[in-house]
């Protein structure tokens, strides 16, 4: 082997060690692992990483995923608590699958990648179900990329992907920034009290000449004395078909936008009911300082509101999922990566 190979060799093993230290630094990790295809890390795939952290560990441990697509079926089982994912890039570090509502036996099993453990973190990774898009008269056609049944999980610049049921934001208390998430109908639902904040949302629903092809969230608060919902904050709008930002699966559906902008992919009207009028009473549908081509709210539903800046502060404040409380700061200031 020359010189100019093992200078170029050792220069590598540096800047690799350099990223773990920063990674490590920022995400104060008690214990790294890394996941390379290759070989070139503690482990080639990302399930037999998480399968090696500790269980109910009270320290975090990182897992950093070099570039690549993973093709996995992944689960964070609920005793792996405290585990981070460090990727490369959400459009370089990439674990998908392929499990359809029909395939998997219900809705819930299709994910690609399903979170039941508390206090994850997730970083510059995309999570995808590679299902074919389906025609909309398809049954059984759902497929989850990301099942969240955990509290205290956040992801930053993260990538999720598929057509009908994407994030499957179930249960718990979470924090997106920075994320891209794109889907067509239903696409983030489920019965969590999070917030999305810097997050590009893109609808890949068909053009139709009957009308609505898609729609963005389906919230499931059924009681007015939850405190779950979906808050959106500083995010873009944008795609294809014509989409509603929400539809009301439970009685108390909750979703609020706040100074997000939106294209003309939204319908006027909104929102929808889901078919049952008693539910117009109840919602909570909300809009506060919106803009662009689909925020015009003269032709929006009668139970769409838009808020005042006093009624818009509880969803957009941190304190709407108590984030004081768990959310790490040296966390939201580690520089997403594309």
């Amino acid at each position: 082997m020359s010189m100019k190979v093992v200078s170029s060799l050792a220069c590598l093993f540096v800047t690799v060690l350099s990223l773990s230290e920063k990674y490590t630094h920022f995400h104060q990790a008690s214990l790294v692992l890394v996941v390379d295809l290759n070989g070139g890390g503690n482990f080639t795939t990302v399930q037999s990483a998480i399968d090696a952290v500790p269980d109910s560990s009270s320290f975090r441990t990182l897992i950093v995923i070099n570039p690549g697509i993973y093709r996995e079926k992944v689960t964070v089982h609920k005793k792996k608590t405290n585990v981070v994912l460090q990727g490369k890039g959400y459009q370089k570090t990439i674990i998908e699958w392929n499990d359809t509502a029909l395939s998997s036996g219900g809705t819930f099993y299709s994910f690609s990648f399903a979170v039941y453990a508390d206090n994850f973190v997730a970083h510059n990774v995309s999570f995808v179900n590679t299902a074919p898009e389906p025609r909309p008269e398809v049954k059984g056609a759902q497929a989850v990329a990301m099942r969240l049944q955990a509290d205290k999980a956040a992801f930053y610049g993260c990538g999720f992907y598929s057509a009908q049921d994407t994030l499957l934001d179930s249960e718990g208390r979470h924090f997106f920034k920075e994320c891209y998430i794109q889907g067509s109908i239903d696409f983030i639902f489920g019965n969590g009290r999070s917030i999305y904040q810097d997050c590009r949302i893109r609808s890949i629903a068909k053009e139709t000449r009957s009308g609505i092809s898609g729609i963005i969230t389906a919230q499931a608060r059924d009681s007015e004395s939850d405190q779950t919902g979906f808050s959106f904050v500083n995010c873009t709008i944008s795609g294809t078909g014509k989409i509603w930002l929400g539809r009301a699966w439970r009685a108390f559906s909750t979703v609020v936008f706040s100074n997000t902008y939106m294209s003309e992919v939204i319908s006027p009207d909104g929102w929808n009911n889901f078919g049952n009028t008693t539910r117009d009473r109840t919602v909570t549908f909300g809009e506060h300082k919106c803009f662009g081509e689909g925020a015009n709210y003269t032709k929006r539903v009668a139970y769409g509101k838009q808020l005042t800046d006093a009624e818009a502060a509880k969803f957009t404040d941190i304190s709407f999922i108590d984030g004081q409380q768990w959310l790490n700061q040296s966390d939201i200031f580690l520089q997403a990566e594309l």
